[in-house]
């Protein structure tokens, strides 16, 4: 995303990426089971919102902050579940949830707010936040929330992982071409390779152009239809925890590629996040010790022992 930005305005880097992405999967658009047409929509939409925003986020921070952030997508999946399922997720009952909230809270904090060199007053601590980070958490609740839509489909109606996958990357091909209109680019001077197909054959265009088809064939049409079979096979709150990893990945490309350096705020607060997405794959179990166990272990179960009369007597029922 951020090699993209460089050479081309985000909305047309968006825009051509999801483009791809659609041509490659369109022969699976029109096979979607019509009773979940209304649903691949709306998570269409919730997809384009991740995407949009994460491309707006990379104009302003690097791409390892992005993805740490990011990695908030492990909250939003939970939340959810609250919100929408009406689960119960209380500390006694989900305190691996809890204890993942505040590592990433404690993390997102120490890797915004936390300057290494001693250089940044306390008093002007607040005003590091911008627009870009509050870009990169909205990129969390869009994909978190098109991930929770995405897992109740396939629960529905199993064996739909291409169809919807097609849906959600055409919607937000077509959002993307809104934005490029409002964005105000087309029909300026030089904006005619900034779409597909005329940016493959100019040549300053070469890193770009590369950059697109990997991220629209491999990291958007693979990448989409393997998370949403995964969701057809396990929860939307555990799956977060493996796409959690991206910082690892998004680190990694930045410092070769982009010579990004880390600071100590940086590995603090990003150990910190993966942190809290590893303990919440824990059992609300793991954690009876510590918290001690809601259950009455000193009442015998009634459908075994009856006590009988003032005599302290129990019968086998």
């Amino acid at each position: 995303g951020a090699l993209m930005n460089e050479s081309l305005p985000p909305s047309a880097a968006t825009s051509a990426r999801m483009l791809l992405a659609s041509l490659a999967l369109s022969p699976f658009l029109f096979k979607l089971e019509g009773k979940l047409a209304p649903t691949a929509l709306l998570c269409g939409c919730f997809t384009a919102l991740g995407y949009i925003t994460q491309s707006l986020a990379l104009v302003d921070i690097s791409p390892a902050k992005v993805s740490f952030i990011g990695a908030a997508v492990v909250l939003v999946c939970p939340a959810l579940e609250v919100l929408i399922n009406k689960k119960d997720m209380s500390i006694r009952n989900q305190p691996q949830i809890w204890l993942a909230a505040t590592l990433c809270i404690i993390g997102v904090g120490v890797l915004e707010l936390y300057d290494p060199t001693g250089a940044t007053p306390i008093s002007e601590v607040f005003s590091q936040i911008g627009t870009g980070d509050f870009l990169a958490f909205l990129q969390a609740v869009g994909f978190g929330t098109s991930f929770f839509i995405t897992e109740r489909m396939m629960t529905e109606v199993p064996g739909q992982a291409l169809p919807i996958t097609a849906v959600q990357v055409s919607v937000s091909a077509l959002l993307c071409m809104i934005w490029c209109i409002a964005d105000g680019w087309i029909g300026t001077a030089g904006s005619e390779s900034y779409g597909l197909p005329m940016m493959l054959f100019d040549s300053s265009l070469q890193m770009a152009a590369a950059a697109v088809l990997w991220t629209g064939l491999m990291t958007t049409a693979l990448n989409r239809f393997v998370e949403t079979t995964a969701l057809g096979k396990m929860k939307s709150a555990e799956a977060s925890v493996i796409l959690a990893t991206e910082p690892l990945w998004a680190a990694l490309f930045a410092a070769l590629w982009l010579s990004t350096d880390f600071g100590a705020n940086d590995y603090i607060g990003g150990f910190l996040m993966i942190s809290a997405c590893l303990v919440n794959t824990l059992q609300p179990s793991f954690f009876h010790g510590i918290i001690g166990d809601d259950e009455e272990d000193d009442e015998p179960p009634n459908d075994l022992l009856q006590l009988q009369g003032n005599e302290g007597e129990y019968e086998t029922v």
